[in-house]
């Protein structure tokens, strides 16, 4: 019965996320989670259950897409794209697992349940993920709930969504228990206190919120997010490419025409192989900066260096100070797809590399670089970086002026997969206080600004024609937030430090209660 309530408040918490939009599902699934561990002592194993069962519901709604990609871009049937999204729920539930394992052990120590249970979300959203998802990614649909990601970071918002939660939970787990006044009195105080922590998020990131719409706009740029719409298999098929080009020009051409200063092409938009060691944009019949266009471009292409040693990469191609200059290095993505770019296990399991031929020949790249374009100095996350806490922190390097994220999310047209992702990335924008835009193949291209807000978005739809969105972005100078200069450590030193105080204070209390009486 607990591991199945678990399951179930798991499915309510993805319903938080596109295209139910059930926000507050976010704070009703945490509570029923903790309700579940808190409402009876359990065996570590019991605890591993509940919290993997819990992991296990969220996941099976939130990444229900992956069967039919697995079908149409795999050799496999559906029903095998069936059986991988039982293994992934299986495991990316484990995550929540192990945040169950350390609420179990923490109780046992005496920490308060709901600090208990923060702790446990907080250590469950350090494990890795193939599709990466937080409490407070979802909570991002209320942009004045994650206001304080600038400083603890996602995770620490998460810490904090899950706090509340676990308040109610132990307000509950009292009621319920209660056979008298006192009992009933008992369970007020940790509602009062999940209110006024809400009040202070409210209160906190309305303020935040408000001094951000103060400030002046006038270090702006107009950029164009080209939308081009090719289908996944077109991408890769070598007899189009020379179309796909054409497409991409055309499209560059018009938004140059309506006064774009930077224009963004997507995720590999660049139909065509370009050497690693290039300085110079491709030209001629290939050429990156095609017939009247002057760019500057910030496109994505693949970089290689040889067979095996290619890059999933964005570059800047432009015009001045000389013609089809790359300005700078390359930025090569850094955190590779699992299953899309890379092949876990492959050299154990040589039968992957033939289901999952995609993910082969694609290396890391181990530094960030910032992207020159006149003003505008970016920083790039390529796919589903902009998911990834670290990520935006590594992003920071070099103190970039705007954020941009180039995504081909062909592979789940058709899904709820493209608005959950421009959810989660909006994290990024608060974190790091800069403005954020995102290219994208299919799905919603969009500007989100440094609260977190969206403020222009495509469509997104299946079956949009080729467009490009116009945004205005801020080129943002201020320094880097505490998030971006030292990521997770002050909140996890923070927290290792009140744990470790309530741990000694309980020992003082025990130790005070077992000396006898003179």
């Amino acid at each position: 019965m607990r591991v199945a309530a678990a399951a179930v408040s798991g499915l309510v918490l993805a319903l938080a996320g596109p295209p139910f939009d059930f926000t507050i599902g976010v704070w009703l699934g945490l509570a029923g989670f903790a309700f579940v561990l808190g409402s009876a002592r359990a065996r570590f194993a019991d605890a591993l259950a509940v919290g993997t069962a819990f992991g296990f519901g969220a996941n099976m709604l939130a990444v229900r897409f992956v069967p039919a990609v697995v079908a149409r871009f795999t050799p496999l049937p559906y029903a095998a794209g069936v059986f991988a999204l039982v293994l992934l729920a299986v495991g990316q539930g484990l995550a929540w697992g192990a945040g169950a394992l350390a609420y179990e052990a923490l109780a046992r120590r005496r920490i308060p349940r709901a600090f208990a249970f923060a702790t446990g979300i907080y250590v469950a959203s350090f494990a890795p993920a193939v599709f990466p998802a937080t409490a407070a990614g979802l909570a991002s649909a209320w942009p004045v709930m994650v206001q304080l990601a600038d400083v603890v970071g996602e995770r620490g918002v998460a810490f904090v969504l899950a706090l509340t939660a676990g308040l109610v939970a132990e307000a509950a787990i009292e009621l319920v228990a209660s056979r008298d006044r006192t009992q009933v009195r008992r369970a007020l105080l940790p509602l009062v206190i999940a209110a006024a922590l809400t009040v202070g998020v409210v209160l906190e990131g309305t303020s935040r919120i408000r001094a951000f719409a103060r400030e002046g706009t006038t270090d702006t740029v107009r950029v164009a997010l080209i939308a081009p719409a090719v289908p996944a298999e077109a991408r890769w098929d070598p007899s189009r490419a020379e179309g796909v080009l054409e497409l991409l020009t055309t499209l560059t051409r018009e938004a140059e025409a309506q006064g774009a200063e930077l224009t963004v092409w997507h995720e590999t938009a660049y139909p065509y192989v370009v050497a690693a060691s290039s300085r110079r944009c491709p030209m001629g019949e290939h050429a990156m900066l095609g017939a009247g266009v002057h760019g500057p471009v910030l496109a994505g292409a693949v970089f290689s260096a040889g067979p095996g040693d290619a890059y999933n990469a964005a570059a800047v191609c432009a015009s001045k100070p000389v013609w089809g200059d790359i300005l700078g290095a390359p930025y090569a993505k850094r955190r590779l797809l699992a299953f899309g770019e890379a092949v876990p296990f492959a050299e154990h399991a040589p039968w992957l590399r033939h289901v999952f031929a995609r993910g082969l020949g694609l290396v890391p790249g181990d530094r960030n670089v910032i992207l020159t374009a006149g003003a505008v100095r970016a920083s790039a996350l390529i796919c589903f970086e902009d998911t990834l806490t670290g990520a935006g922190h590594d992003a920071m390097a070099g103190s970039p002026n705007l954020l941009v994220n180039i995504t081909n999310d062909a592979w789940f047209e058709g899904s709820a997969e493209t608005e959950l992702h421009l959810r989660l990335s909006a994290m990024r924008a608060v974190e790091t206080r800069r403005d954020f835009v995102r290219a994208v193949n299919v799905g919603p291209a969009a500007w989100i600004d440094a609260t977190g807000r969206v403020r222009a978005r495509s469509s997104g739809a299946p079956g949009d024609a080729p467009s490009f969105l116009m945004v205005t972005p801020t080129l943002r100078e201020t320094p880097a937030t505490l998030f971006a200069r030292f990521g997770d450590t002050p909140t996890a030193t923070g927290l290792l430090l009140a744990l470790a105080a309530i741990g000694g204070a309980n020992t003082l209390n025990a130790r005070r209660r077992a000396r006898p009486l003179d």
